[in-house]
């Protein structure tokens, strides 16, 4: 094998292990993930949160028949919130950002959410941090950190990621029939607080 032979080899070696590398990168979860415990999905827990949006629309329901507000409260679980999140499977947005095995954590007043994404046939780790928030009875949830692992990314499609994503976990898709008072974030759970009224 002559001088070309080893140069060409040495460059197809030199391309599998630096695709090896980027992929490698990508898999790696983000910092924001250091030291959160796996959080377990199920039917039971898809359930439950359903249970409880049912019962928040009950109360929407005799507020309107009574003509009188009433107060609720309802707590959601890491669990309940990870089973929903995922249960629909992989979410397909308009722009084909897909999001599958998704972990939603209650933390520091913070929601951290972990997901595998794929962007434009591109798989890699998010971490996403958000603070949950009420503005004018209505819950938003304010985006503070994008994090990729060990891989990073250009600031063009990290802009595209907080705009998708801010769409994907946006509270109002959770159904909640109430103005809300109070969001908090406590011990691995979320305490919405708020008023059905007629």
């Amino acid at each position: 094998m002559g001088i070309i032979g080893r140069l060409l080899g040495g460059v197809v070696l030199l391309l599998i292990l630096g695709g090896g590398g980027m992929f490698v990168l990508a898999k790696q979860a983000p910092s924001v993930a250091n030291g959160l415990k796996p959080v377990t999905a199920s039917t039971q827990a898809a359930q439950s949160f359903d249970t409880k949006v049912d019962a928040l629309n009950a109360a929407a329901a005799e507020a309107k028949k009574t003509g009188k507000a009433q107060s609720v409260e309802v707590t959601f679980t890491q669990e309940e919130l990870t089973s929903k999140a995922n249960g629909a499977g992989s979410t397909l947005t308009d722009s084909g950002l897909a999001i599958a095995d998704t972990q939603v954590h209650l933390a520091g007043g913070n929601i951290v959410a972990t997901s595998s994404v794929t962007f434009q046939g591109f798989s890699l780790n998010v971490g996403v941090v958000a603070t949950p928030i009420v503005v004018n009875g209505q819950t938003q949830i304010v985006i503070k950190e994008i994090q990729t692992g060990a891989l990073p990314i250009p600031d063009a499609i990290k802009q595209q990621l907080n705009a998708q994503l801010g769409q994907v976990i946006d509270p109002k898709k959770l159904g909640l029939p109430i103005d809300v008072s109070n969001l908090t974030v406590v011990d691995g759970k979320l305490v919405v607080k708020g008023q059905a009224k007629p």
